[in-house]
């Protein structure tokens, strides 16, 4: 399915924001993976094409009914790029890629569905990052060059937390946590906590460095509820 012009036109009038892009994203693809799980399949899957003006990019969704608990693979991410590593042209896309223990279903359904509205928003944002000759780029967003100091944090010769500091991760993770606390209908320095618990590789120093960056860079883009 293609999502067109003419079935998001409201979201491309005068003030549009990605946000209705992700609310459609999250509504189609999670009422899909619940109906996969009650036909008894072994996952979820939802595949979309986004061709808006502006905007445009593949999202590939999938959760897999087999876990000991829940999980968000490393596989899921983002590449904003038209032009790939061989240098041959490509649509920008979206993967998401989810694991869950069937037996925690239909229970844990809400918290799954948080989940994707924050990876959904987060991996937006990431295919408006990638600079001004890129068709999704959205100007002011950061579009340096992150991929040696990914490798650097990756291979641990820089600190793990440093990740949380990259500009485009910065932007994202923002975006991102904002959505889902509107969703959750909780405040946002909950949210960002909430998160931040979950990355145990933090001490109390990185964290608050992580806190007060991400404070200051909430500062300049607006729209960011104060935590």
């Amino acid at each position: 399915m293609i999502i067109r012009y003419s079935e998001f036109q409201a979201l491309y009038e005068k003030g549009a924001k990605l946000d209705g892009v992700a609310s459609q994203l999250l509504k189609d693809c999670f009422k899909k993976w619940v109906t996969d799980h009650k036909s008894g399949k072994s996952q979820g899957s939802f595949y979309q094409q986004i061709e808006l003006p502006g905007l445009e990019f593949d999202f590939d969704a999938n959760i897999h009914f087999k876990s000991k608990g829940f999980d968000i693979h490393n596989t899921t991410g983002a590449d904003g790029r038209d032009i790939d590593d061989d240098d041959e042209d490509q649509t920008p896309y979206i993967i998401i890629d989810f694991d869950v223990n069937p037996k925690w279903l239909p229970g844990y359904w809400s918290e799954i569905y948080m989940h994707l509205a924050d990876v959904i928003r987060h991996e937006i944002e990431h295919i408006t990052q990638d600079g001004p000759n890129i068709g999704n780029y959205r100007g002011g967003k950061p579009n340096e060059d992150d991929q040696q100091m990914r490798l650097l944090i990756k291979s641990g010769i820089l600190p793990q937390h440093m990740y949380l500091l990259l500009p485009k991760e910065v932007d994202a993770n923002l975006q991102g946590l904002r959505y889902e606390a509107k969703k959750r209908k909780m405040s946002m320095i909950d949210t960002v906590n909430q998160y931040l618990d979950t990355q145990d590789y933090l001490t109390p120093e990185t964290r608050e460095e992580v806190i007060n960056h991400w404070r200051f860079r909430a500062e300049k883009i607006g729209g960011i509820p104060k935590f």
